[in-house]
């Protein structure tokens, strides 16, 4: 190894540290700064989901109350029949549309559209903050019960 690169290298190797150290303190103090760790994602109460068999018989029993966590734009293209929208996204802007008629021992079914979907599990923690703890949700719900051929319905702003 060359006296020059044996000289060099302790200086860029103080160097890298110094970015390193940079970035960490950078990302400490920046608002939007990235967990070191990143928290523990909880584990979903398996007993909160309901199969599409389950949903179609509670809707046909007529005492549930469907909830579609989506934007009001994707619930006006269709719904399930009967759905009231109550988006998670906007919980607070359109719960009070949805309260009059709910109480805390409503039975809800909670959908979204997607396998990945989350809005159902955002709304469903929302409601359970307010008291409302008897939902259910239908995974992937929209195109489950859309592809099923069950009932369902277009426009509405509710």
């Amino acid at each position: 190894m060359s006296a020059c690169l044996r000289a060099s290298l302790p200086q860029a190797l103080c160097i890298v540290l110094l970015g390193i150290g940079a970035g960490f303190a950078g990302n400490q103090i920046s608002p939007r700064g990235l967990p070191l760790i990143a928290p523990r994602r909880q584990a979903r109460k398996a007993d909160i989901f309901i199969t599409l068999d389950q949903a179609m018989q509670l809707w046909r029993g007529g005492a549930s109350l469907f909830l579609d966590a989506r934007e009001p734009a994707d619930y006006a293209a269709g719904h399930i029949g009967n759905a009231l929208n109550l988006p998670a996204q906007s919980f607070s802007e359109h719960f009070g549309e949805v309260s009059p008629i709910l109480t805390p021992n409503s039975e809800l079914v909670l959908y979204c559209d997607g396998e990945e979907c989350d809005l159902s599990h955002r709304l469903a923690e929302s409601l359970r903050q307010m008291g409302y703890t008897n939902s259910h949700i239908l995974s992937n719900g929209w195109t489950s019960w859309h592809r099923a051929g069950l009932p369902t319905t277009t426009g509405g702003a509710k």
